[in-house]
């Protein structure tokens, strides 16, 4: 179906002779120095040149991860092996590259490295005591945690007392209680600036880049992970996370690890034209997909690209093939819960199912959020002691903030600004939903401004103007892809069906096509006399090797609210 938008939630940029001459200062086009003027907010070369080609070294120089950072430096620098290493993880993307990152890090110091990633069916969000007592009995001499154990000290002490002699925690999540493990290398436990914008995997590769316990020339082939990390936690993609994700991106095109080109292979992606948004749709979710509904080992394993190729496909088969029951159990999900809501039947935000299998609430929770715009807490009961859930709320509100003000009343908690999720005890239950259910009736949601959209007809954009603003990527969480809006002139449009059963068409305007998926060509004229003009995004296709310029529809805009 056709998205709507208003006029007035537009900021039509056009460009101005001044943008021709930020274009001759810049060695760029004038749609390029465009872009950057809408999306930058800024026409200062300087700052603008900096964006067209930054300067990693001196991003990397800035970076300070605190005091925690130093102590965890010194204690690598103070052993020549750290004995028996494992690594305890989670079970997100984040949580699986930082993982498998960690892995490859102290190998270089340690007579045997191993990992667990807890099951988030069983073990629940973030450390587990009874799994941490049982590994530092089986013979654990230093610990590495990484994407949880921020708020968990006092847990870790509990097992030094045990034999565990060096805990490391890499992580990226807000601090909630007191820090009293000295090695606990957090952004948010004294860093600064950048640093509280980095997943967990990019906080361990930085510091291990910036402390010098592994060669540069090593280290670059593990950015990679880093890039996966950012981009499936959405992270914000600029200063330092841009440039991570551009090499990242780059390795990935040029020389994946094992598992990845597998895994690129088996879902027909041409690695050499791999972008951020293949990344996000087609790879994350399937690295994704195993900790949601059975064990991340999967995704470890097709990480760590261990064993001969056949074995190295035979993991990225079981990894597709989780995949696909993970969207299966999500559009059930989906569907039985869209068709109480589209009929009325389903009034509220905090919703619970005792069937529901909780790893897959939080994609779910995801679609539901984007879909109506509204915040919606799903909740599934995992054994008869606990009720887990996810949360998610609408750009502009706060997830963690809302579970903060709550916690007391909940056994774990966790999370990001858009996402979160918890677990309380089921008799704490009925009060939780309540309470949950009130804040979400009242949440405030801080709305950004007007979209930008640069005024321009499709057929005015080449293959190569788009090829030169695709290097102002990785676009993503707050470096958004540029959107271009051309007004409608009925006299010289055509509207055509698209696909073997015209549930697609396209809106020819000269030489250009925009096609518009899931909207047959009656749900476009229906109401043509209203639309004023289209919003609409390039997109590179590869077909048989050709590579060629498609325009995606965004929105029809119609008359701005009076």
């Amino acid at each position: 179906m056709m998205q709507i938008c208003k006029s007035d939630e537009l900021k039509i940029f056009n460009p101005t002779p001044e943008t021709k001459k930020l274009a001759d200062l810049l060695s760029c086009s004038e749609l390029t120095a465009g872009v950057l003027e809408m999306l930058r907010g800024s026409s200062d070369p300087e700052i603008l040149r900096e964006w067209i080609k930054p300067d990693f070294k001196n991003q990397m120089q800035k970076l300070n991860l605190g005091e925690a950072g130093k102590n965890a430096q010194e204690l690598w620098n103070a052993k020549s092996s750290f004995g028996n290493v494992l690594v305890y993880g989670d079970y997100d993307t984040d949580g699986v590259c930082s993982t498998v990152l960690a892995m490859e890090i102290f190998r270089n110091k340690a007579a045997q490295v191993r990992y667990f990633i807890p099951r988030r069916d069983i073990h629940g969000y973030g450390l587990n005591a009874e799994m941490l007592e049982k590994i530092a009995r089986a013979g654990c001499n230093t610990l590495v945690v990484v994407d949880c154990g921020t708020n968990d000290s006092k847990m870790l002490e509990k097992i030094q007392a045990v034999g565990v002699k060096n805990i490391f925690v890499f992580d990226h999540h807000k601090v909630s209680t007191e820090i009293t493990i000295p090695t606990i290398v957090n952004p948010y436990n004294g860093g600064e600036g950048d640093t509280q914008k980095l997943c967990a995997t990019a906080v361990l590769w930085c510091w291990a880049w910036n402390s010098g316990i592994i060669t540069h020339d090593r280290l670059k082939y593990d950015i990679d992970l880093v890039a996966l990390a950012t981009i499936a936690d959405c992270m914000p993609l600029h200063n330092l996370n841009r440039s991570l994700v551009r090499y990242g991106l780059h390795l990935m095109r040029t020389n994946p690890r094992r598992g990845l080109g597998a895994l690129f292979d088996c879902l027909g992606l041409n690695r050499h034209q791999l972008s951020e948004e293949h990344l996000s749709m087609r790879v994350i979710p399937c690295i994704n997909a195993p900790g949601r509904i059975t064990s991340a080992d999967i995704s470890v394993r097709a990480l760590l690209g261990v064993g001969n190729n056949q074995s190295i496909y035979s993991c990225i088969n079981d990894l597709m093939r989780t995949n696909k029951k993970r969207q299966s159990l999500t559009e059930n999900i989906t569907r039985d819960i869209d068709n109480g809501i589209i009929n009325g039947g389903i009034q509220r935000k905090v919703l619970f199912n005792a069937d529901w299998p909780i790893g897959v609430l939080s994609g779910v929770a995801s679609r539901i959020c984007a879909q109506y715009n509204r915040p919606v807490a799903l909740a599934s009961q995992v054994n008869k002691d606990t009720i887990r859930g996810t949360l998610r709320v609408p750009e502009g509100g706060n997830a963690f903030s809302i579970l903060e003000k709550i916690s007391d009343k909940l056994d774990a908690w966790g999370g990001h600004k858009f996402a979160a999720g918890f677990s309380v005890l089921v008799n704490e239950w009925p009060s939780v939903q309540d309470l949950l259910e009130e804040m979400l009736n009242n949440i405030e949601i801080q709305h950004e401004d007007s979209t930008p959209v640069i005024n321009i007809s499709p057929a005015d954009i080449s293959l190569s103007d788009w090829k030169a603003i695709t290097e102002l990527g990785p676009f993503g969480n707050d470096n958004p892809s540029p959107k271009f809006y051309t007004r409608l002139n009925l006299a010289s449009t055509e509207i055509n069906p698209l696909g073997k059963e015209n549930r697609h068409s396209y809106i020819k305007i000269r030489n250009a096509k925009l096609l518009a998926f899931g909207t047959p060509v009656p749900d476009v004229i229906r109401d043509i006399n209203k639309i004023q003009g289209w919003v609409y995004h390039p997109r590179l296709d590869y077909w048989q090797n050709r590579e060629q310029l498609q325009f995606i529809l965004d929105y029809a805009v119609t008359e701005g609210s009076e």
